[in-house]
Order: structure tokens, then sequence, then C-alpha cells
């Protein structure tokens, strides 16, 4: 049976109903420039109707049963899918321009140029081979292409460093963003114990994953937990950085041995706090975190790896087929999965083969037929690029030495040496792997003949004259020789590894645009659904406003009838 005070009560609903949609209008408007903010709106329905005498039922008004969001779930998938890539280019895109500046090319203080007034001053040199100045002017330019050729490492060096700081930063940022999401969670499930949504601290929490996507690839659940509570879980590589309520945490450790003879010290691996180490090799692993790794890590596939031919299931093993012989001192490889330590290792020039002396307490397997150093990375990260200088310095030293070492009927001493050298064990031109020594971190000239220029020798026969500059000739002809690289004369090797640079870079370049217009794309689209538009919210406030308007006009009326039925009415 409805009340005597029906009407009164649906338009009071209805003023309760449109003041609501006021107030959500007006909590839209205020955070139109809130990052992150999701739109909402009252879900209006019809309340429940009252029977009418068995004549139909009889509508009570209506109300706002929930406060939701214009959200599309497939779109924030999407764009948690593409910001991944977008975090990666990003990242390689900053670093390989920085190493492009490195070569400074071309330019008139450039790689090219230093290598240049190397063989120029050799030109000056051939003229007279007695002349002092001549012969300053020649070891000052060879140590001026040394000195540059270290900046560059110190540079190369410099962009490594900072992709491993960019790891650990990474690293922190995941803790921290998932710590964030984990207590939202909590908080949002306690708020919605009562079956209300908790909109903005989704809204929050939608916005840390962002975050999150576009530092690594997560692979995000929303389910229902069985208090009927939406509970928000995030994987790295299969393995949980957040459920529920709880996050897990990364750590950074640094390496107790290299992967690339080109790393640096205190390379960091990631581990989960559990003691698992974290999956960085799976191929679809993105991010502004996988960025760093390959940056600081990738050697265009060109790491350790040889075959085991003999020694199997002992501590001295030895491989062949291998594709570098420029190791470490000590280190590991691993073998069939297991890290194996080695104390240290000789290279057969002849065989082409390499021993290793592992540790007693870590024999090879029985069983193993392989084994390698570090992880193929097939970008061109530092590791490839100073490698590939590495190559440029030993060959041009070799060739350099092995003139010079037979000048004055075999009496030269190295022309080009390295911080350290002690002469033991020696720099021998016969054998190509004793230069592994020498690096782009350490090349130098030999201080003795920079300190004493007549030790510069410019013959072969010590018998023959001053004037005598066969030697020196020799030299000059080193530029033009089509044998020392494999892509031809020493200018060339140069040449196209600045091209590679160039190419890797517009590649990059590339990528990273392309990336960006599909990340604008699917922001836009989320936008269009998602995003607060002041004049959509200004007609809705004008709308809203009316039918506010209207409730209290129809309060005004059933005031009217009921005032003359109460009072007028019951006068007479």
């Amino acid at each position: 049976m409805r009340s005597s005070f029906f009407g009164l009560n649906v338009a009071q609903q209805g003023l309760y109903t449109a003041r609501t949609s006021m107030d959500i209008t007006n909590h839209n408007i205020s955070n139109a420039e809130t990052p992150g903010y999701s739109r909402q709106y009252g879900v209006q329905k019809a309340l429940k109707p009252l029977s009418n005498s068995f004549r139909g039922m009889v509508g009570t008004g209506a109300g706002i049963s929930n406060v939701a969001q214009f959200r599309d779930e497939y779109l924030d998938y999407k764009y948690w899918d593409i910001n991944k890539d977008l975090g990666t280019y990003e990242v390689k895109h900053e670093a390989l321009s920085q190493m492009e500046l490195i070569f400074n090319e071309p330019s008139d203080v450039g790689f090219t140029a230093f290598f240049d007034d190397v063989f120029k001053s050799l030109q000056g040199l051939s003229k007279d081979p007695s002349d002092t100045a001549s012969r300053v002017n020649f070891v000052n330019s060879l140590g001026s292409l040394t000195t540059y050729v270290t900046d560059m490492s110190h540079q190369f060096r410099g962009i490594q460093n900072e992709a491993n700081f960019g790891v650990k930063t990474s690293v922190d940022q995941l803790n921290f963003i998932g710590a964030q999401v984990a207590i939202i969670n909590q908080q949002i499930g306690n708020l919605e114990l009562t079956g209300e949504r908790a909109n903005d601290l989704r809204d929050e929490r939608y916005r840390l994953i962002d975050m999150l996507s576009k530092i690594v690839s997560i692979d995000v659940d929303f389910d229902k937990d069985i208090n009927g509570v939406e509970t928000c879980d995030i994987a790295i590589n299969g393995q949980q950085l957040v459920h529920g309520s709880v996050s897990n945490e990364l750590e950074v450790r640094p390496k107790t041995y290299i992967s690339n003879p080109e790393d640096g010290v205190d390379m960091y691996d990631i581990y989960w706090k559990s003691g698992k180490r974290l999956y960085i090799e799976n191929p679809n692993l993105e991010g502004e975190l996988k960025g760093y790794l390959e940056v600081r890590d990738g050697n265009n596939k060109d790491n350790f790896s040889g075959d085991i031919t003999a020694g199997a299931g002992t501590a001295n093993i030895t491989m062949d087929n291998i594709n570098r012989h420029d190791l470490p001192p000590a280190g590991a490889i691993t073998v069939e999965g297991l890290t194996l330590e080695y104390t240290s290792y000789s290279y057969n020039d002849v065989t082409g083969e390499i021993d290793f002396t592992l540790n007693p307490a870590t024999p090879c397997p029985a069983t193993a037929t392989q084994g390698a150093m570090g992880v193929p990375t097939a970008f061109k990260g530092i590791p490839y690029y100073m490698q590939q200088l590495n190559e440029f310095v030993r060959t041009i030293a070799r060739e350099f030495n092995e003139l010079h070492e037979q000048g004055d009927s075999n009496t030269g001493l190295p022309l080009i040496i390295f911080e350290g050298y002690t002469g033991i064990p020696p720099l021998d031109y016969t054998t190509p792997s004793s230069y592994d020594q020498i690096t782009i971190d350490n090349i130098k000239v030999n201080q003795a003949i920079v300190d004493d220029t007549s030790l510069l020798k410019t013959k072969f026969n010590a018998s023959d004259g001053e004037s005598a500059n066969d030697l020196v000739m020799a030299m000059i002809d080193l530029r033009h020789d089509t044998t020392m690289f494999s892509k031809g004369v020493p200018d060339n090797f140069i040449q196209s590894l600045i091209s590679e640079m160039g190419i890797d870079v517009k590649q990059i370049t590339s990528f990273k645009n392309g990336q960006e217009q599909l990340n604008n794309l699917i922001t836009n689209q989320r936008l269009s659904i998602s995003d607060v538009d002041l004049d959509e919210e200004a007609i809705n406030l004008v709308k809203f406003q009316q039918a506010y308007n209207m409730s209290a006009k129809i309060m005004s009326v059933f005031d009217e009838i009921y005032n003359v039925t109460i009072n007028q009415l019951g006068a007479r």
C-alpha cells in the first residue's frame, strides 16, 4: 500500500538522484587535468515499483545504483603490450645516439682525422728520416691516435656504466611500483567489501600499471577472490611481482664473472629476493629494463663459444671451433647449464684450440660437448663496438710492431704497447693471440720511444745510411694493405664500422618513431573513452540541473496539493 506522501517521496528521490549526478559531474570537471583519471558516471535505474491494487505497478522513482567509469579493458591490455616496446626503443635510441657521437664522424677531429695524421706524419718522415722534428711529429701523431682511442673507450665505458645503473634504477622502480599496487589492492579490497567501487583508487592502480608496462613486460590478471572482491595480480616471466596485497621484490647483485670480455666490473645481474634469478634472456621480455641490458651486454651473438674436444669429465678441457680467444685471465664458462670456473687458459695459434684449467671443485661434466661464456645477444651494444675497435687496434699494433721490430737488423722495440706492459709475456707478432693484451682501454705508444725518438727505426738494414727510409715506406704501405682486414684496407674497416653504427641508429630511430605513433594511437583511443570532455560535462551539468529543478517543481506541486487537501479542505 502506498504512503499518503508517496508523490513527495518520488520527487525527493529525483532530487537525490539529480544531485548525485551533478556531484559526479563536478568531480569529473575537477579532475579534467588529473593524469590517469577516468571519467565517471552514475548508473541510474528505476527503483522497485509498488503494487497498484492488482491494477499494475506504480513506479517509485529513480536512484543511482553505482558510480562506474568509462574504461575499455581491451585498450588497457593493448596499451600495456605496446608500451614495453616503446620503452625498449627509447633506451636503445638514446644510447646509440651517444655512441654515434663518440666516433665524431665526419669531423676534422674524429677518428679518421687522427688516423690520417699518422700517415701524413709518416710521409713527412720518409723525406728526411734523420730529422728529429719529423720523428717527434710521427710519434706524437701516433700518441694522439692512441689517446683518442682510449678516450673513446672511457666514453663507451661511461655509457655502459649508465646502462648498468639504468638496470638498477629500473629494478628499484619495479619494487616501488609493485609495493604501491599491492597497497592499493588492499585498500580497494577493504572499500569494496560493501559492493561499491573505489574508482579513484582503481585509476591510480591503472596509472601505476601503465608505468610498469614501460619498464618491463608484464602479465596483468584481474580476478575475484572468495568474497567477490576484484584483485589484481602482476607477473614478470610468469613470476609474481604482485599477488593481491603482497608484493615480491627484486634485487641486483654484482656478477661474480663478466659475461663479455669487453664488460666492465660490477655489472649487475637480477634476482628475486627469494634467491631465484630473473630470466632476462627471455625473448619476450621487453621494456626499458631490457633496453638497458641489451645496450650494456649486446654482443651481436659474438660471445665466446666452442666445442669440447677433450677433457670432458675432468678439470682440464680443450675446446675447438671457437669464435674468439680474447678472454679474461680467469672467469667462468657455461657447460650444460652449469657455471664452471676457470683459473687460467691458453690458446694455441697453430691449432686454434683453447685449453682451460677449471676449478677442481667444479669439473666439466663427462657428457658435455659444448661450452660458452655469457649470453648471445642479437643487439649491437657496447661490447660489440668495443670488440670491433679492439680488433682494429690489435691488428694495427701488430702490423706496425712487426715492421718496427725488424728495423736496424731486427733490433727495434715494439712501437705500440699497452699500459702496464713489462715485456712478460711478450708481444710477439708471430703469435697473434699475444696481442689480446692490447685493448682500446690500455693502448699506448712505447714510452721509451716517446722519451728517446732515436729509438724509432726508419730502415730495415742497420748498415744503410741515415737517409734510408724503406721501413717508413713499408709502414705507409700498410694503409693500402687489403689483406690486413677481412673488410679490406684499414680505412674500409673504420668506415664500415661507422656506417654500421649509422645504420643501427637510423633503424632504431625508425622503430622508435613507429612505436611512438602506435602508442599515441592507442593512447588517443583510450582517452576518447575515458578522458573528461569539459564541453560534454557542461552539457551534463545543465541536464542534471534541469532534472533537479523539475523534481523540485514536482515537490512544490505536491506541497500545494497536500496543503489544499489537509488545510483548506479540512477548514470547510
